[in-house]
């Protein structure tokens, strides 16, 4: 902190940066005295020192993007725009950036929904008469944002729509890029880029969305791929375009359907769309169109039944995250096998042991503890315990190995769901093992996790694992959850993370014998991001539950890795093995983008 305070300091000129400082106050206390609480306020500030480094990492990273064009394949891309009542000065730049497009090949195809303001409809006959590739239908009758879609889409003749709306802009080179994605990926169906945030006067770029390569399940959370978003015509005709039961969420059923019949999804990590704030909108706010609320939770609702599979859906209840998503039932033929690794350990076991037992599960589990050489008088202890309980117990002398250890215990789970869990675990919250297990039962998931607290309070010890250059590392390590909404609301909501921590991973047993174990040669250290690596390269998606919250007294077991040289020596080795194991996997994170810091874990601009 004080390093980067003087790295400021250095760039921008102390003036400038006890400025900046001293704003940062100002916006805490001033949100804070309007009643919204201390997190609503920290939460503000975090948001305005993210844009703080944005105007820099414009100057320095676009302005170092090649926008050549070179395109083999070169197909004509329909811009569908529907246009309602929307002022001038906006209207125009929008289509003004659609129209200077470096990418040619394009058309643009409006619809005005009988707009009441005469000077929408003279605009777009202006255009329409100027341009050649300037397509408007006038509807007669107000039809509202889907119908309104519709008539714009049936004007097009592209292989791929884009969708824009009628305040945002585009770079000069949206549809280049996008295309350039195209001819390396010819097979994709839908793709989308990254975007920011216009403010109304159309001067100030902020708030970047830096968004994940697709990810079906943090896409069940929220409509996260948004701007800019191509989709092949054939397909959205295919599923019968917008759906007027879903206006105002109508693009995130579009792509929910259009999800469910192709995986060929592709993702351009530049910013190629800006998305203009205007009073009442959503890209100012989220919750100023309450009626988004009912068409979300229904256009999930609807997707579920198609699939068919059966959930509750939920609300985020915490401030500025207004999202829904499924919990996931569960059968009554399921049975989660909880295996637990310990040695001469036993208050802790007991205190993991007993919140399992009190603490209401949701699904059927038994637990099995394996013991790898305990003492006499350990021995005896975890004997009494798991026999009062009814768990399993099976003792074999032997150095530690997690790896072994788990592959153990697993050789002996009756369970179709495994869930691998530290002794030091403490279970909090009833219905935690069935919200982990509903998910883990989907086709297309591999390892689930949860988040995991510091004891004693709300501090995240864990809450999904980023594979950056460096390394694999925790995301909001040390974050107060309590105060904090972390980006997307990763912290909040079900997200897809490639790794997720062994201390509580969850997976059904037919898809962790298919990956191939744990991997012994990985005795101590990132065993478990092996495992979501071999899920990974079956196939599977990896996903955090964040709404099963557990308390992880961590390190008790076996000490903290840093504390000798010895330790640090193992853990690198154990690194180099499992990048030696899954080379492909070093450096790589598609649930990160790689706009991100390359070497931490923590969404902030590289």
């Amino acid at each position: 902190m004080i390093r980067m305070f003087f790295r400021k300091i250095k760039e921008k000129g102390l003036i400038t940066v006890i400025r900046i400082c001293w704003s940062k106050v100002i916006i805490f206390f001033t949100i804070l005295f309007r009643g919204e609480g201390v997190a609503a306020a920290i939460d503000e500030v975090r948001r305005s020192l993210r844009n703080f480094s944005y105007p820099k990492w414009i100057r320095d990273v676009e302005s170092q993007i090649p926008h050549e064009d070179g395109l083999s394949y070169r197909p004509l891309i329909s811009i569908i725009i529907p246009v309602y009542n929307i002022e001038d000065k906006y209207l125009r730049p929008c289509l003004d950036s659609c129209l200077n497009q470096t990418y040619e090949k394009i058309e643009i195809c409006l619809a005005d929904d009988n707009s009441p303001d005469p000077g929408v409809r003279k605009t777009l006959s202006e255009y329409e008469e100027k341009y050649e590739n300037v397509h408007v239908e006038y509807r007669k009758e107000n039809g509202r944002i889907s119908e309104n879609s519709n008539s714009a889409l049936s004007l097009a003749k592209g292989e791929f729509i884009a969708l824009v709306d009628d305040d945002d802009t585009l770079e000069p080179y949206s549809i280049l890029e996008m295309v350039r994605y195209l001819n390396e990926h010819p097979d994709t169906d839908f793709l989308y880029s990254d975007e920011d945030m216009l403010s109304e006067d159309g001067k100030k770029r902020h708030d970047p969305r830096f968004k994940p390569d697709w990810s079906p399940d943090s896409f069940m959370s929220i409509m996260y791929t948004c701007h800019l978003c191509m989709l092949r015509r054939s397909l959205v005709l295919e599923v019968g375009g917008f759906d007027k039961r879903y206006d105002g969420a109508q693009d995130y059923d579009l792509i929910m359907k259009i999800t469910e019949r192709t995986d060929k999804v592709g993702h351009v990590p530049q910013i190629l769309y800006h998305w203009r704030e205007i009073e009442g909108s959503t890209a100012k706010d989220m919750s100023a169109k309450t009626y988004l609320n009912k068409a979300t939770e229904d256009l999930k609702k609807a997707a579920l039944e198609r699939r068919g599979l059966k959930a509750d859906i939920v609300w985020c209840d915490r401030k500025g995250v207004v999202q829904c998503y499924p919990v996931y039932h569960t059968e009554s033929t399921d049975l989660v096998s909880i295996v637990i690794p310990s040695k001469d350990n036993y208050d802790v076991l007991k205190r993991c042991i007993e919140s399992i037992y009190t603490v209401p599960a949701g699904v059927s589990f038994e637990v099995i503890v394996v013991d790898n050489g305990s003492n006499d008088e350990n021995r005896a202890k975890y004997s009494a315990l798991l026999e009062e309980h009814g768990a399993s117990y099976f003792y074999e002398p032997l150095d530690f190995n997690f790896s072994r250890m788990c592959n153990i215990g697993a050789s002996h789970a009756r369970g179709n769901i495994i869930l691998f869990l530290n002794d030091d675990i403490e279970v909090k919250g009833d219905n935690w093992l069935s919200v982990m297990a509903g998910h883990a039962k989907l086709p297309h998931v591999g390892a689930v996790g949860c988040k995991l607290y510091y004891p004693g309070g709300s501090f995240i010890q864990h809450c999904g694992v980023v594979n950056t250059q460096a390394g694999p590392g925790h995301a909001f390590y040390k974050v107060d959850d309590s105060l904090v909404v972390a980006y997307g609301g990763r912290n909040l909501l079900p997200y897809n993370f490639s790794v997720v921590t062994g201390a509580a991973l969850m997976v059904e047993t037919a898809k962790y014998k298919e990956a191939g174990l744990f991997d012994e040669s990985l005795a101590i250290a990132y065993n478990d991001v092996a495992l979501c690596f071999s899920l990974l390269e079956k196939g599977y998606r990896n996903v955090l539950r964040p709404d099963v919250c557990l308390i992880h007294h961590e390190s008790i077991s076996r000490g903290v890795d840093e504390e000798s040289a010895e330790k640090t020596k193992r853990r690198e080795a154990e690194m180099a093995r499992l990048y030696e194991v899954h080379p492909e996997m070093k450096g790589v994170d598609a649930c990160y983008n790689s706009n991100f810091k390359p070497d931490c874990a923590d969404f902030i601009l590289g």
